[in-house]
Parts: C-alpha cells; sequence; structure tokens
C-alpha cells in the first residue's frame, strides 16, 4: 500500500514537476496575501492597544485615566485610592507626553516618552540581577535599534527640552514598540507639570489573584478603564479596516483555490486511466478516493507551508503595510512577533481550501469503472450541474446576482456581514452563468466561423473547450474573479480619490497653507500659535485661518478626530458639528448634546448644531471653531495656518512673503494642489496594500491559465502528436493554443468586468458605507476598461509561450506509443 501511494502521488510529482509547482505556487500566493494582511493588521492594533495603556507587560487590570490627557490631573487622588485599595493590587502612577526626534534632516518622529516610578515598576527589570546603578531611562528594543543606526549625537526633545541620548544613560526593554520610560518626577519637571499625571495602572502583585474587588472611586477629574473596556476600542479603532483587509485577502484565496479546482480537473482527467488500472488489479473506489484526496492534502500543505514563509517575508519587509491614524508607520513596524493563530488560519485555509477545491474530482475518481481503460471518450451527455438541468441553474444564478444585490446593499452601521453575503451570492452567480455560458458561446462561435473558410486549428481549440466546459470554465471563473478583484478595487480607490479631492476644495478655500513638513509624518502639530496671532494683524494677506487636529480626541470613552477651525458666520460658534459618518457609526447627530473634558473649564456639555461630509477619519470627525477651542483648551501650536491672498498683491509678491516667514520660523508653505497632493499621499499609503493584492490576482489567475494549457497538452498529448504527425507545424499548434487561451481570456475578463460592475457598488455602498460611514463618489475605472482589447492579446501571447514550450518538446514516436 505504501509503494502505491509512493509511486501513484510522489511519482506524479516527479514526472510532473512543473505543473505541480505551478499549483504549489498559486496556493502559496494566496495563503502568503492572507497572512501578511492578517499579521499587518494585528500589528496595528497591538500599536494601538499599547499606546492606549502605555506598553504594558505587567498583570495589568485597569487603570484610572486623567479626563485632561494633555495636562494630566492631581496625583493626590493616589491617597484615596490607597485607602480602598487591598494588598494584592498594585497603584502605578504614569506621566505619558510626546517627545520628537531627529533622525534625517527632513523628518521628525514622534515617541511616547513615559513617566512611571521606576524603583516600583517591576516590567522595567530587563534582568533579575539588579543593576549597580539606576539607568536614566529606558528604551524600547525597537527604539534602541534605531539609536544604534545612527552615527550622530540623537537629542529628544521633551516638552521643549532638548535632551542628548548617550548609550551609557539607558537600559534596553525586551518589549516591542517604539517609546522610552523614564522617573516620573524627573518628566513632572521636565514638562512643568508637578504632581500631574495622565493614569493610574492598577496591578495584580501576582498571578491568579482574585480582583473582583476593584476600587472604585467617582472624580470629575478622573475616568475608570478595565481592560476590557480598553481592548474593546483598541478593537473598533481597526476593526472595520481588518474587516476589509480580510474580505480582500480571502478573495484572493478563493482565486487561487478555483485555479487548483481548475489543476485537479486537469489532473483527473489525465490520471483516470490510471485510476481504471488501480480498479483491475484489486484496488477499490473508497482506495481511489483516498489517493486523490491525500494528494490534495499534499499539495495543499506544501502551498500552505510555502504561503506562510512567503507572508511571513512580506511582512516583515514590509511590501504589504497597513496604517492607522492613532500610530505612525513607525511604531507598526517595530513589531515582529507573529501570532500563532494567524499561521494555523493560514494552513487550515490551505489544507481545506484544496481539499474542497478537489471535492468534485474526487468523488468522479469513486465513480470510475474498469471499463473507462477502454473508452476512448465519454457519451456525451446534457450538461447538468449539481444535477439542476440548465434552465434550472440559469434561474438560480439570476437569483443568486440579484438576492446578492438586495443584501450587499443594506445599511447597517458597523456590519460588513450583509456585503459580505451580497459579494459571496454575485460570485456564486457569476460562476454558475460561466459554466453555462462557456459551451453556449463556444458552439455558437464554432457555427459562425463554420460559414467562413476559417483555420482548422482555431476550430479545434474551440472544440476541446466546449467538450469540456467544467474545466475550462474553472479557469474562466479563475480569470473572472481577479479581473473582478483588480477592477473592483481600482473603482473603490479612484472613488475615494474623486471623493477626497471634492473634499479639500470644499473644506479650504485658502490659497496657501503654512505647514511643518518635518513633522508631518507624525501628525504633531508644530505651527506656533504666536505666528497666527502676529499674522492675524497682517494687512499683506485678505484671510488668517488656523487649523488644529487631534487625533485621539475621547468622548464617551471612544477616540476620534477633532478638527479645529473658522466656522463661517451662519454657524453659532459655541456650538459643534460633527461629520455624517459619525452620526450614522455611533449616533452622535444634529441636536444631540455630548460632554467633553476640558483643561479650562473640567467637563463642558457641546450642543450639535449640524452634520456635514467631512471625508477625514474613519471614526467619525468633531469640528469646533477655534474661538470656543481657545476658551477651553490651551494651545500653543497649530497643525497649519491656511492663508488667502489679498488681491492687491500679486501672486510672486505673496509667495516671496510667504518664503521669509516660513524661513524665519523653520515651516514650509504650500498651495492648494500640493494641499490636495498631501492628502492623495496619505490616501494611497493607506490603501497601497490594495494595489499588491490586485498585482497578485492577475499573477494568480496567469498562472491558472498556464496551468490548464500545460494540462491541456499533457491530456491531449496523442491528439497533438497526431496532428503533428499528420503535418501541423508548430505554427499552426501555436496557433491553436493561442486562440484557445485567448477565447478564455476574453471570456473570463469581459465576465469580470459585468461582475465588477454589480460588485463595485455593493463595496462602496454596502461594505465601505457601513464599514466608514462614508457614502463616496462613484467612480468605476472605464479608461482601463477600454485598453483592455490592446491588452489582452499581448497578455494571451505571453501565457501561450509556457505550454508552447512543452509543445515543442513533445516527442511523437513516445506519445503515439500505447501501453
Amino acid at each position: 500500500m505504501k509503494f502505491i501511494y509512493y509511486s501513484f502521488i510522489f511519482g506524479y510529482f516527479k514526472d510532473n514537476l512543473t505543473k505541480t509547482l505551478l499549483s504549489i505556487t498559486g496556493i502559496s500566493l494566496g495563503i502568503a496575501l492572507f497572512v501578511s494582511t492578517q499579521i499587518n493588521a494585528s500589528r496595528a492594533e497591538q500599536s494601538v492597544l499599547d499606546q492606549m495603556i502605555g506598553y504594558s507587560s505587567e498583570n495589568f487590570i485597569g487603570r484610572y485615566v486623567a479626563n485632561n490627557q494633555n495636562q494630566g490631573a492631581n496625583e493626590n487622588i493616589l491617597q484615596k485610592l490607597e485607602l480602598i485599595t487591598n494588598d494584592q493590587i498594585r497603584l502605578v502612577p504614569e506621566l505619558q507626553v510626546k517627545g520628537t526626534l531627529s533622525l534625517s534632516k527632513d523628518q521628525i518622529q514622534s515617541i511616547p516618552v513615559i513617566g512611571k516610578d521606576i524603583l516600583i515598576s517591576s516590567s522595567l527589570d530587563a534582568s533579575k540581577q539588579k543593576p549597580k546603578k539606576i539607568p536614566k531611562y529606558f528604551l524600547s528594543q525597537a527604539f534602541a535599534n534605531r539609536l544604534s543606526n545612527n552615527k550622530n549625537e540623537v537629542v529628544l526633545s521633551i516638552c521643549d527640552n532638548e535632551i542628548p541620548l548617550k548609550e551609557n544613560h539607558y537600559n534596553i526593554l525586551p518589549i516591542e514598540g517604539i517609546f522610552l520610560v523614564m522617573d516620573i518626577s524627573r518628566l513632572q519637571s521636565l514638562c512643568n507639570q508637578k504632581k500631574q499625571i495622565t493614569s493610574i495602572w492598577l496591578v495584580l502583585e501576582k498571578d491568579g489573584v482574585d480582583f473582583t474587588n476593584i476600587p472604585k472611586l467617582y472624580s470629575e477629574d478622573w475616568t475608570y478603564e478595565s481592560k476590557e473596556e480598553i481592548l474593546d476600542r483598541a478593537g473598533i479603532v481597526l476593526g472595520s479596516l481588518k474587516i476589509n483587509l480580510t474580505i480582500v485577502s480571502l478573495v484572493s484565496v478563493l482565486i487561487s483555490f478555483f485555479m487548483v479546482s481548475n489543476m485537479f480537473t486537469g489532473l483527473y482527467l489525465s490520471r483516470k486511466r490510471d485510476f481504471g488500472i488501480l480498479l483491475s488489479i484489486g484496488s477499490n473506489k473508497t482506495h481511489n478516493f483516498l489517493l486523490f484526496l491525500t494528494q490534495a492534502i499534499i499539495i495543499g500543505a506544501l502551498g500552505g507551508i510555502l504561503g506562510i514563509l512567503f507572508g511571513i517575508f512580506i511582512a516583515n519587509t514590509n511590501i504589504i503595510t497597513t496604517v492607522n491614524t492613532i500610530t505612525d508607520a513607525n511604531q507598526i513596524h517595530s513589531y515582529q512577533n507573529i501570532p500563532a493563530f494567524i499561521i494555523f488560519l493560514g494552513f487550515f485555509i490551505s489544507v481545506i481550501g484544496s481539499i474542497l477545491a478537489s471535492a468534485y474530482n474526487s468523488y468522479k475518481t469513486f465513480k470510475i469503472l474498469p471499463i473507462d481503460l477502454i473508452r476512448e471518450r465519454e457519451e456525451k451527455k446534457p450538461i447538468f450541474l449539481f444535477g439542476l438541468s440548465n434552465r434550472n441553474t440559469m434561474a438560480l444564478s439570476i437569483i443568486f446576482i440579484f438576492l446578492g444585490i438586495a443584501i450587499g446593499l443594506v445599511s447597517i452601521a458597523k456590519q460588513v456581514i450583509p456585503g459580505m453575503l451580497g459579494v459571496g451570492l454575485v460570485i456564486i452567480g457569476f460562476v454558475l452563468l460561466n459554466f453555462l455560458s462557456l459551451p453556449y458561446l463556444t458552439s455558437q462561435l464554432d457555427r459562425f466561423l463554420s460559414k467562413f473558410q476559417f483555420l482548422p486549428s482555431i476550430k479545434i481549440g474551440l472544440k476541446e473547450i466546449e467538450a469540456e466546459p467544467w474545466k475550462h470554465g474553472l479557469t474562466a471563473s479563475t480569470i473572472m474573479l481577479s479581473t473582478s478583484l483588480v477592477l473592483t478595487l481600482t473603482s473603490l480607490t479612484e472613488s475615494y480619490e474623486q471623493s477626497l479631492v471634492r473634499w479639500v476644495d470644499e473644506e479650504n478655500k485658502s490659497d496657501y497653507s503654512l505647514i511643518n513638513d518635518k513633522k508631518l509624518n507624525s501628525g504633531e502639530p508644530d505651527v506656533p500659535v504666536s505666528l497666527f496671532e502676529t499674522l492675524t494683524n497682517d494687512s499683506n494677506f485678505s484671510t488668517i485661518e488656523p487649523f488644529y487636529i487631534d487625533s485621539k480626541f475621547i468622548v464617551n470613552k471612544k477616540y476620534y478626530t477633532l478638527h479645529v477651525l473658522n466656522f463661517s458666520n451662519h454657524y453659532d460658534k459655541n456650538e459643534l458639528i460633527v461629520s455624517k459618518n459619525l452620526c450614522f457609526l455611533d449616533q452622535i447627530c444634529k441636536g444631540d448634546t455630548i460632554f467633553i473634558n476640558t483643561e479650562l473649564n473640567s467637563s463642558v456639555p457641546m450642543k450639535i448644531q449640524d452634520e456635514k461630509d467631512h471625508f477625514f477619519s474613519e471614526r467619525g470627525t468633531i469640528m469646533m471653531d477655534y474661538s470656543y477651542f481657545h476658551k477651553n483648551f490651551k494651545i500653543k501650536f497649530l497643525n497649519s495656518i491656511r492663508i488667502t491672498k489679498n488681491e492687491k498683491l500679486s501672486r510672486t509678491e505673496t509667495r516671496s512673503l510667504l518664503q521669509t516667514i516660513a524661513n524665519t520660523y523653520d515651516l514650509k508653505f504650500i498651495d492648494q494642489a500640493d494641499l490636495k497632493k498631501l492628502y492623495l499621499e496619505g490616501m494611497n499609503k493607506v490603501f497601497s496594500i490594495l494595489d499588491t493584492l490586485k498585482i497578485s490576482a492577475l499573477i494568480i489567475s496567469i498562472l491558472a491559465l498556464t496551468t490548464s494549457l500545460v494540462y491541456f497538452i499533457r491530456e491531449k498529448s496523442q491528439l497533438l502528436a497526431g496532428l503533428k504527425a499528420i503535418g501541423m507545424d508548430s505554427f499552426q499548434l501555436f496557433k491553436m493554443i493561442y486562440c484557445q487561451a485567448l477565447f478564455l481570456v476574453s471570456f473570463g475578463i469581459f465576465s469580470g468586468i459585468l461582475n465588477s460592475l454589480i460588485l463595485s457598488p455593493i463595496v462602496i455602498f454596502g461594505i465601505n458605507r457601513n464599514a466608514f460611514g462614508w457614502i463616496l463618489d462613484f467612480q468605476y475605472p472605464l479608461s482601463f476598461v477600454v485598453k483592455l482589447p490592446i491588452l489582452i492579446p499581448v497578455i494571451t501571447f505571453a501565457i501561450c509561450l509556457l505550454p508552447f514550450y512543452f509543445l515543442k518538446q513533445m516527442q511523437i514516436s513516445k506519445e503515439l506509443k500505447y501501453e
């Protein structure tokens, strides 16, 4: 029995190495995309969580958070908490501020600086032995590595104080993330925040201790958050992004398994006689079934292992990146650990997907009879799919498509399941239509070509497609899925781009903006308020407007984005405006009142006077007038100053004035076109992952068609050898393969275009609307579609080169020799 398994499975791999490698490559690409996107999404989520709870490695169970995170709150609350806290829970005060680090001339990186009582924080013990001298700072491993790569003296700016970071001044913490820890009293002194802290950790002294009796203390300046609440909030921040990435990566996996199913169809046809021989020498149907299934499991396992390794490589080299608005890309890249569940899930999907992809052909091996050894061709029967007639299958496919559209466009906030279900139903409907349409179109095309003196090689290729609709239908469906994925994702990105450009035009009508481009990546404001106040009195400019962003503005224990600007005169400047997506997602809408913790006036009720389209934050945006913000918060820096030129000055004179100001304050001025470019660059960083997925989908579909043609040459080797023997030359054989491939590519791409025309609205107005609350300006890549008639023949030619190579190597005498 072992010999049979070895000769049947591994012997086949040895004799058909190219075809096997193509199949394994297709699986590995799909799994690599899934694994890499999941790893990056997990790292992004972990960076958000660490940013929220301060990179804790202790037995953290909850914390008190100062309502005013910019200024903190008085540490006197510690005395009250100590009185009601049992001995099993330790209180750890913390002050967290942001520092900036200049690692290059043009860019400044934001670094979280955490003040702790170093003597009582066990998480800072890098070794069990007590150090002879307590260091000034503790640096995370990733931060220390970054400093070691910099040959110049590194200076960290904390609260306007320049602090040199020398190697003998710090120890390294074996913790992921980029941050610095120092003594809390020293940090309070540096930032002029004596007796001020931003949070108080509640930490268990040892594992396994019951912590049901958590101290609860009401205070206007403090809010208690359990660990579960923080985890939920971190999940909300990136939940929608993770779901969308999962959907796209699973579609890529689906494309690869369509290719695998196609491969197993060719494998079944090429080994049908082998199964008949096994039956004739004493094997049984169950054994044949298990043989075929084992081969599928081995190919799936090999593809899964290679895909996991390739996915880890992609994730660690940052080819595919995941961006969020809470932490910058450098923070995310500092994480290197890979969750084990992602590895297991990737391998599970690979093996189970291969089993499902081979299930139909495995079942067909169970139905083989020994008489199939002498039967040249099966009797042609009417095509039935899953026991249904063609008419019923057509009706079922149409029902699936319309049902998918109806379900996919259901509007439910934060629910992408209807959209996912709708996408799945539409794809199933189109796949069924492909199986039905392919033989019908080939027969009609053959009938049309019969009226003319067309090349026989073309007719032979079409006849082979018509004879095996299941096998070639899978190939066409693979091309359809990849084409649809590319066009749908392109439609999504172009819709985002169009909406973003429109939003910038509506939101910012000024001519120029003053920014600090060095801190642009960190998102830190660094345009002095004093400059804004000076420019407001400058008659050389028509209007001067402030613009401030806080990407971690907390309302009801949730993070939102705050925009501070000058409201127009028809708005009440003492009330708020919210984005429509915030109203849709969290039901904070016009007429509601929310309580906001302020720096100058404690908790203040603020009424929402209006909602407006605001294309900026996927979590929702709160807009506040600058004068009202100034009454409630302390502010030293703005993100930008918007400037409208004076009509009395020429454009050259205005730019000259702005250049002088920019040079004086180490800033940069940009015009409206440059501003749009900045926003688009930020958007492209987020969507760069989709470009990689599109390219991978195309590669998988090309591999699928190449594999299909290779199996066609293998399966029809005697027919092709016979055609060569009766005088068909290499050019005629190439034309036959080329025309067959051209028909499948054209059919698959046309089907993909129709499929994307339905899926694009579902993704944009269904999944994207429910996940982020935006209503985008729908765009479809028609300019790309009209180029396809030119690209299709070129792509087909490239695909046919490898199969034609195998055809050229075919030996007539060997192929026509019957066993």
